[in-house]
């Protein structure tokens, strides 16, 4: 382990991309840290105003820098601090008129909440250039989504790779086989094995 080059990595995409169990069986395949936060923790509090923009991605950027920051310079991160911030802001832009019908008390918050995600937007990005290391953002699979799910991934999938780019970290954008991803990102960054990674993999798929 001494011999393990320091690291920061995360790995970014949409929900049901694979992020959790790529980081699994990154973590348990090389001996990286795995960095993550509770999705409980940064649930939007039931019938606050703006919960899900204002409020969950503030506590969830807080927690991560936390989580982040106790494990130095070896892990890999589920998510990154963009992930809550992204959400959010995809939230607002695919959000559609009935949403405004049915909450008009929501109304007048709209330019702030807009300004609010602008605001957090820059706050992220300055902690994301000087977190990481490398990206390796994971490609959505279209296939088996609903319309409306389908909206929503595509345009988080397109902000996190417009995101990624303004942020001068260098990326990856793949997909596949977990174990072919898992054992692309580990040769790239000449990472340890300290175990088999077909091992690493079932144990991570065993795990979810």
């Amino acid at each position: 382990m001494k011999d393990s080059p320091a690291l920061r990595l995360a790995i970014t995409g949409a929900p049901g991309s694979g992020k959790t169990a790529v980081c699994t069986a990154l973590s348990l395949a090389t001996g990286l840290s795995f960095a993550t936060i509770s999705e409980q923790l940064t649930k939007p509090v039931v019938d606050r105003r703006l919960a899900a923009t204002v409020d969950a991605p503030m506590r969830g950027f807080e927690q991560r820098v936390d989580s982040e920051a106790r494990l130095g310079t070896r892990f890999v991160s589920d998510g990154s601090v963009l992930h809550e911030w992204a959400l959010a802001e995809t939230l607002r832009r695919t959000r559609k008129l009935g949403h405004w019908l049915r909450r008009p008390q929501d109304l007048p918050y709209r330019v702030f909440e807009q300004r609010y995600l602008v605001a957090h937007a820059g706050i992220v990005i300055r902690r994301a250039k000087t977190t990481y290391d490398g990206f390796i953002h994971l490609r959505m699979d279209r296939e088996g989504t609903d319309a409306p799910e389908s909206e929503f991934h595509t345009v988080l999938d397109r902000l996190l790779l417009d995101t990624l780019h303004d942020t001068t970290v260098p990326y990856l954008v793949t997909g596949g086989p977990l174990e072919e991803i898992v054992t692309r990102v580990a040769g790239m960054y000449a990472l340890p094995q300290l175990i088999p990674v077909p091992d690493a993999v079932n144990a991570a798929l065993e795990a979810a």
